[in-house]
């Protein structure tokens, strides 16, 4: 391959191994359901809650004073990390608090941008102090478009460093319809019964290897794999 041959950013982005059309919302089991009723749930209500903020002031966030505050920077997750590669976020990992499942729902990126998805920001503590003071004038007088870019704040410090989860967010409930989602997952012995629940979703297990991932992809596509474009082949 000639290095200095003048290519398009699309044949760019193809090549490029660790890039994803898509973004993918991992559910986990909380203390009253599992992470297979919570994505049943998901998809009957057609909704994904933001229930918490996870942004750089999440402590004080759940102060009883800021409980307002707080409606403010609820967030939904995305991971921008390939379908292929899911697998590894599934691991358990020292330190991480939230230990997501293998049930979850992927989105292309452009469906979520224009709802108002963003990529997290990441800054060490150094460079959060007038970030700080921001958030501290919302206390008095909420402002909801600066909350929205606030919630999108993470820190990023030796011994707290996530931003290798290249997490995107909303803020606040997503609403979607079944035609939304690119495709669903959970384990493979339950592949078979979420189809037949939600038959307009294709559902894939995502620890299946790259080319069963993508064999299955394109058999539930109503489209010939030679007509499909960039954005649907997954990785």
């Amino acid at each position: 391959m000639n290095a200095n041959k003048l290519i398009s950013l699309e044949e760019f982005l193809d090549k490029k191994r660790d890039f994803s059309y898509l973004l993918v919302h991992l559910t986990r089991s909380d203390e009253f359901f599992s992470a297979k009723e919570i994505l049943r749930a998901m998809l009957n209500e057609r909704t994904l809650r933001a229930y918490n903020p996870f942004c750089i002031y999440k402590n004080d966030l759940e102060k009883p004073q800021n409980a307002l505050l707080r409606e403010e920077f609820k967030v939904v997750c995305f991971t921008e990390t390939p379908i292929d590669q899911i697998d590894a976020l599934l691991q358990t990992l020292d330190g991480r608090q939230n230990q997501p499942e293998p049930y979850g729902l992927v989105f292309k990126k452009k469906y979520i941008r224009e709802k108002g998805g963003n990529p997290v920001f990441y800054v060490t503590k150094k460079f959060a102090k007038p970030l700080g003071q921001l958030y501290d004038t919302q206390k008095k007088l909420p402002d909801s478009e600066v909350c929205r870019l606030l919630a999108l704040i993470s820190v990023c410090e030796e011994g707290n460093d996530w931003h290798w989860e290249r997490e995107w967010r909303i803020v606040g409930d997503l609403h979607f319809n079944y035609a939304d989602i690119y495709c669903g997952l959970c384990p493979e012995d339950e592949v078979g019964c979420f189809r037949n629940s939600f038959e307009e979703v294709p559902f894939i297990d995502p620890m299946w290897r790259p080319k069963q991932l993508l064999d299955e992809l394109v058999k539930r596509t109503p489209r010939k794999p030679i007509e499909l474009e960039p954005d649907d082949i997954p990785f």
